[in-house]
């Protein structure tokens, strides 16, 4: 499998190495502005794959060279920084670059996926789909998928279990209004009824990239992880479930802004969307991230269709 990841910042760098050390690539090749450093990031990764049972082929190339990719991976991101407080500050910047980049690659690879990193996610996710002029199941974004791992992992070591035996989700807005859905989540069969302290472990989630951005400024492994987690069940056809970010269609009255629902990730992409039950308070969050999503879209469509 090919696969192309655009932009090398901490959170395309992390994705790389996780990809050289987890074998999901035959061939990996990185697009960066700082050319000469994408190529000194390509061999330094090189040297990482050696040591490795499995082979990848790392290399540094253009926007051309990501011809006949199957995934893309798109990394990118403007200098203006990001932050917790407000997700949305870079949008504008990080659409122009998106503007610039998203149809060449697609035109390079029309079969391929697109996988969208960059933030604002949901944002990002949504006019990756009009650029690209790929199919809905092709084009979606990591959303909420790293948001529902830290509430897992809180609910896991609440009931001292595994992670991975918590079924519960977060999904909508990849920000303030994201929903933790405990009116349909369980764990091993048993139903979690939603309560105070289940809100303050789902508060506990949301804020903790905050209190990693005030210490680190910037989060990576996670990011890097959840985007793994997609990878491998693109390249392996695994079928995982897991909240990713993708057009809307008519849930619960919301339509045409992306967000976050529960999906079906397989060799063609989204296989299936699930559409979880929410409880009055869990819808009115779930609008709420709507509104806010389709306010940044509609500010920022009038420049793409005049630069177009």
């Amino acid at each position: 499998m090919k696969v192309s990841l655009i932009g090398l910042g901490k959170v395309g760098s992390a994705v790389a190495h996780a990809i050289v050390l987890k074998g999901l690539a035959d061939e990996l090749v990185l697009v960066s502005r700082r050319t000469e450093m994408a190529r000194s990031e390509a061999d330094d990764l090189n040297h990482a794959a050696g040591l490795e049972e499995h082979s990848v082929d790392v290399r540094a190339g253009s926007e051309t060279d990501t011809a006949g990719s199957d995934v893309l991976l798109y990394c990118d991101a403007s200098q203006n920084k990001l932050t917790d407080v407000d997700r949305y500050s870079a949008a504008r910047g990080n659409l122009e670059r998106l503007r610039e980049r998203i149809p060449i690659l697609a035109a390079a690879s029309p079969q391929a996926i697109c996988v969208m990193v960059t933030n604002p996610v949901d944002v990002m996710t949504w006019f990756a789909l009009q650029l690209s002029g790929f199919p809905l199941e092709r084009v979606f974004g990591v959303g909420t998928l790293l948001d529902t791992a830290r509430l897992r992992r809180l609910l896991s070591e609440r009931w001292s279990v595994h992670a991975s035996d918590v079924r519960a989700y977060v999904i909508g807005e990849h920000g303030e209004d994201q929903v933790a859905s405990f009116s349909s989540a369980s764990l091993g069969g048993e139903s979690m009824k939603p309560s105070d302290d289940l809100a303050s472990l789902a508060r506990q989630a949301a804020e903790s990239a905050g209190k990693i951005y005030r210490t680190r400024g910037f989060t990576n492994y996670g990011i890097a992880g959840a985007t793994m987690m997609i990878l491998e069940s693109i390249r392996n056809n695994r079928r995982r479930t897991a909240p990713v970010s993708m057009r809307i269609n008519n849930y619960y009255g919301v339509s045409d802004v992306c967000l976050s629902l529960p999906a079906v990730i397989g060799r063609r992409g989204i296989e299936r969307v699930l559409r979880p039950e929410l409880n009055e308070a869990e819808q009115a969050t779930f609008h709420r991230g709507a509104v806010r999503i389709g306010e940044v879209i509609q500010t920022l469509a009038p420049s793409l269709a005049a630069a177009s």
